[in-house]
């Protein structure tokens, strides 16, 4: 497996409505493979291909459970804790509920926000194989599953924020870029 590169916004892969994959042989599978392998090196619950620079729709998911990582938010060891999920060409079905869960982002380094979501998702989706899925995400589960599509529909989380936080995320960001800049000039 391949450890790829995380791209980091403002790249504009990210804000770019990712294509329908329609191919699902084995090098489409390899990528899947190293998406998965992305995602964990990175320490990241989840990916979508345009986060790697890929525009497909697809993304992988995989929430490991530890009982106290989320335990401001999350209460119990639900079913979808620690199962490996790849989604191809998701479609969020139904909706229900409104949740407020603070976000972070593999391609938004060091940003925290709140983010506004429904609280319960349904998706249809295909598997790495081309099979046809459909899953009922709640909790975490279901913000993630929500960001992620984002990712694939060119939507970055920053998108769901007020005028004035996301103004002040994109002064972080471009401080953290310059810094990173000044700091590879004094390694010259």
């Amino acid at each position: 497996m391949t450890t790829l590169k995380v791209v980091e916004w403002p790249a504009k892969v990210l804000e770019t409505k990712s294509t329908e994959v329609t191919e699902f042989n084995a090098e489409f599978q390899q990528f899947v493979q190293d998406m998965h392998e992305t995602m964990d090196h990175a320490g990241g619950i989840g990916l979508a291909a345009n986060q790697v620079g890929v525009a497909k729709r697809l993304l992988t998911i995989f929430i490991p459970w530890s009982g106290s990582r989320y335990s401001d938010q999350e209460e119990k060891k639900e079913p979808w804790h620690d199962v490996r999920y790849t989604f191809v060409n998701p479609v969020i079905t139904k909706t229900s509920g409104k949740i407020r869960w603070q976000e972070g982002c593999l391609s938004f380094p060091e940003i925290f926000e709140f983010v506004d979501r429904a609280a319960e998702v349904w998706v249809k989706a295909q598997n790495e194989k081309g099979e046809t899925f459909e899953v009922h995400a709640t909790g975490l589960f279901a913000i993630c599953v929500q960001h992620e599509i984002d990712h694939i529909d060119g939507i970055v989380f920053i998108n769901r924020m007020s005028r004035l936080k996301q103004s002040l995320v994109k002064k972080k960001v471009a401080k953290r870029h310059r810094l990173l800049a000044e700091g590879a000039d004094d390694g010259e």
